[in-house]
């Protein structure tokens, strides 16, 4: 190796020198860069400089003798040296890094002799050793020959250890075999793949992908393989990505070609159109696209060949699917018909849903502007975002302004009052805090043009994660709603009023301040009908009517629109009564009046002297007060019947208890005297004649005691209790059938009456009188209580009543009996009628009388 020279310059280390000349080379040393072009000539194997990378220095030592190996001694080679192709090398410090230094010239050495056997050395030197960016190496026998910096640098190995390193370590386990298997294939002289991927795995246990190029050579004599190693790992990860981004993205990614016809179709469009990738590839886009939107697509497409236009605008159109129905895709395509791709890179995503979405978005829209109610959408710092336009018409606020600020500007800007905006602000912050679901209140607004009431909801609007991300409100105008519910709380007020008037004229006079507390109408007032008149009287008027009306006098039958709907009895609104020939009261200038009819008693009327003041829900509320006006005049009117009722029962007993002392003292006392008188001529006298007159003083005393009895129990029962009928018809029966020791009394059982003990008893003790008098001593007389209602019966075996006179027996006076004084079922009937019960007559199963009293009280 001694024609190989290796000229050293700027004092190069001595161990490098020493380490050069073991390998057999010979060395010069110089002690600056110019002195050595006297030295150059064809014999040079290798210059070797310290110091940084010298380009003009390598240019004019190449000017000289041409290529030839320079190396650059510095403190951080790097990267090979560019624009002179020389090589830079650390400049070692230690032995073992000069033994690597020396090792590597000697390899260059020799590579260079081998490139220089060939026709190209010069351009093969180039590439290989100086300026290539691939890893590029020579092997024989499976281990490194020669090798470049920048094989160093992907295996991470130094010199020294690619050195004693076989070329299948570096590679991935995986890949071994196959790289042994390609290596065997070729040494035999078989066809072998001269390129191909492989993994190499460096010092750090890091992967790298690479290309691997091969060629077969001679090298000094022996068979060898010269490799070029080109790191992919970055393009393949690149790759990688950009077939993730087409192969897995949710979107479609079609090539269309300029005929129109796909070319390439992701697998997405499994997922997005049920199609396998290849069904489509080589089918024309018209033939997918529905008829009625291909005319759009295609004009878009066309406008971009047509103008060079990079892109296409979003455009939506129906894409048959493989189950032959229509999916809306919404599409962009990139226009590439100037470039190898020859057409339309287009990316389509399914917007069925988001369609379907704002097609509920724009109905949700239009129901939202329809309802009627205003709406409003703050975010959860409470900021104002949105503001329908019935809230923006309703009032002269502008609203408009408020969206994007806070909901307290509209405090700021005095449109709501202090407390009213603090009802506003707690019911947000429970509606955003989860607090609750729906808050409810309400508002009052004093506007210029109006006073409002509102009614507020607000809700939350819940997020995916379930959290509050803002709130709505729903504003509904209850202004007329309100004021309504206070003229019916006047109303109920005056009703009340209405119920404890005692007189005629007291009810119409509530009934007035009712038309101005209730209804709000000054001009108003009740007519009453006099029935002696036979008139519509004025009873109440308000001060604005009596300025309006004047002093009204009595309005005669037929006369007058109150008249009209007095005798119809069905209410009316009048328009333009000013005009209308039937108004009693001329030039009152009166617009609208409504009368409303109170039945039997009179007319309910109102009036304005405006147009279409009349037209609202006070009209409802006027024939309300009108019939509540009826019906209190209704009771007034009972009870005035009732109280001449109660005066003349009041007088009619006066004249019962005359009658009653009358017969008490004015009756029994000369009776008594005559039965003293027949006495003493019984003394004198005997004979038939005195006993038919004891037998009138009997009759005529019996007769006394029952009309006394009838005028006593004509009067109502004050004090009742809880008697037993079985006790009473007992001790009844013991005074009734005295004189009738073979009569029997049957009580079939008790039941628990409430009367007086004393009226009751008498009752019974005439039943049973009237027994034994028409059905003889050995009658049979049973009681005992209804089956079927609250009450008693009385009945017996006896021969009965005739049909034909059982409508007189509770007559007084009318008897069948010789003996009877006919007062008995009279009085009897004055009995149940003071208790307020019921006496009816039936026939018995035997034949015999049966009298059924129902004691449910109709008092």
């Amino acid at each position: 190796m001694s024609d190989s020279r290796v000229v050293l310059v700027d004092e190069c280390p001595e161990g490098l020198v020493e380490a050069i000349e073991r390998r057999g080379f010979t060395t010069e040393t110089y002690a600056d860069r110019d002195a050595v072009f006297g030295a150059l000539d064809d014999g040079m194997g290798v210059v070797i400089v310290r110091g940084a990378v010298d380009t003009e220095f390598v240019s004019r030592v190449r000017a000289r003798i041409g290529v030839v190996p320079m190396f650059f001694l510095t403190a951080s080679a790097g990267e090979s040296a560019s624009g002179g192709g020389a090589i830079a090398v650390d400049n070692p410090e230690t032995p073992a890094a000069t033994e690597a230094v020396a090792a590597r010239v000697e390899r260059t050495i020799e590579f260079s002799r081998w490139a220089s056997a060939g026709r190209n050395s010069d351009s093969l030197y180039r590439t290989v050793v100086e300026q290539s960016h691939d890893a590029i190496f020579v092997t024989q026998d499976g281990e490194f020959r020669f090798w470049n910096r920048r094989l160093t640098e992907l295996t991470g190995l130094s010199d020294g250890e690619l050195a004693e390193t076989t070329v299948l370590s570096v590679v991935h386990p995986d890949d071994r075999e196959r790289a042994a298997d390609i290596a065997a294939t070729r040494r035999r002289g078989d066809d072998a793949p001269v390129n191909y991927e492989v993994r190499i795995v460096d010092a750090d246990g890091d992967t790298r992908e690479c290309s691997v190029n091969l060629e077969e050579i001679e090298y000094h004599g022996s068979y060898g393989v010269l490799v070029s190693v080109h790191d992919v790992t970055e393009q393949r990860a690149t790759e990688a990505q950009f077939r993730g981004l087409v192969e897995l993205a949710r979107d479609l990614v079609t090539l269309v070609g300029t005929d129109e016809r796909i070319r390439y179709q992701s697998p997405s469009v499994t997922d997005v159109l049920g199609f396998d990738p290849g069904e489509l590839v080589g089918r024309s886009a018209s033939d997918l696209i529905h008829p009625d939107d291909w005319e759009r697509v295609a004009a878009v497409f066309d406008h971009a060949l047509e103008t060079d236009a990079d892109g296409t605008d979003p455009v939506r159109y129906r894409h048959r699917n493989a189950e032959g129905s229509w999916t809306w895709l919404e599409s962009v395509g990139s226009n590439q018909a100037d470039t190898s791709v020859d057409g339309f890179v287009v990316t389509s995503r399914n917007v069925t849903e988001q369609r379907s979405y704002e097609q509920r978005l724009k109905r949700y829209e239009t129901i939202v502007e329809s309802i009627g109610q205003g709406a409003y959408v703050v975010d959860e710092a409470g900021v104002v975002q949105f503001i329908n336009e019935t809230a923006l018409s309703r009032t002269s606020i502008p609203m408009s302004t408020f969206v994007g600020r806070h909901v307290s500007a509209l405090r700021d800007a005095g449109y709501l009052a202090a407390d009213q905006y603090e009802r506003v602000r707690s019911a947000l912050d429970a509606a955003l805090g989860g607090e609750s679901e729906r808050e409810r209140f309400e508002i009052e607004l004093s506007l210029p043009e109006k006073e409002y009431v509102v009614e507020f909801t607000v809700s939350p609007i819940v997020g995916d994660d379930g959290e509050a991300v803002g709130a709505v409100g729903v504003s509904t105008d209850v202004t007329d709603r309100k004021r309504y519910e206070q003229r019916l709380n006047a109303l109920h007020a005056s009703t009340r009023r209405l119920t404890g008037a005692t007189s005629r004229d007291e009810v119409a006079d509530i009934a007035r301040e009712a038309a101005t507390e209730v209804l709000d109408y000054a001009i108003s007032g009740v007519l009453l009908y006099d029935e002696s008149l036979d008139a519509l009287v004025p009873a109440a008027l308000t001060d604005e009517a009596r300025a309006v009306f004047g002093d009204v006098p009595p309005i005669p039958r037929g006369s007058g629109l109150t008249w009209e709907v007095f005798e119809r009895g069905e209410h009316n609104l009048y328009r333009d009564v000013d005009s209308n020939p039937r108004r009693f009261v001329l030039d009152a200038g009166v617009k609208e009046e409504l009368i409303v009819p109170i039945p039997d008693h009179g007319v309910f009327f109102v009036a304005s002297l405006d147009e279409g003041a009349l037209a609202d829900q006070r009209v409802a509320l006027a024939k309300v007060l009108a019939a509540n006006t009826r019906a209190v005049l209704d009771r007034v009117e009972r009870e005035r019947l009732l109280r001449r009722r109660e005066r003349e029962l009041a007088s009619q007993n006066e004249q019962l208890e005359s009658f009653a002392s009358v017969v008490s003292h004015d009756l029994k006392n000369p009776l008594n005297a005559a039965m003293g008188y027949l006495d003493l001529a019984r003394e004198q006298y005997d004979g038939d004649e005195l006993d038919r007159v004891a037998d009138a003083h009997e009759r005529m005393a019996g007769i006394v005691e029952d009309v006394l009895a009838l005028a006593r129990n004509g009067q109502t029962v004050e004090e009742a209790e809880r008697l037993s009928l079985r006790s009473v018809a007992k001790a009844a029966w013991t005074t009734a059938a005295s004189g009738a020791p073979n009569a029997t009394l049957a009580i079939d059982g008790d039941v628990a009456v409430d009367a007086h003990r004393g009226r009751l008893r008498q009752l019974l003790e005439n039943l049973f009188s009237n027994a034994i008098r028409h059905g003889g001593d050995d009658v049979t007389v049973r009681v005992g209580p209804l089956g079927d209602r609250a009450g008693f019966y009385v009945e017996d075996d006896g021969p009965g009543i005739p049909p034909d006179e059982r409508p007189r027996i509770f007559e007084a006076g009318y008897t069948t009996s010789t003996e009877g004084t006919g007062f008995g079922l009279s009085v009897v009937m004055s009995v149940v009628n003071a208790h307020g019960w019921s006496v009816w007559f039936v026939e018995s199963d035997e034949g015999g009388a049966r009298f059924e009293i129902t004691t449910e009280s109709g008092r």
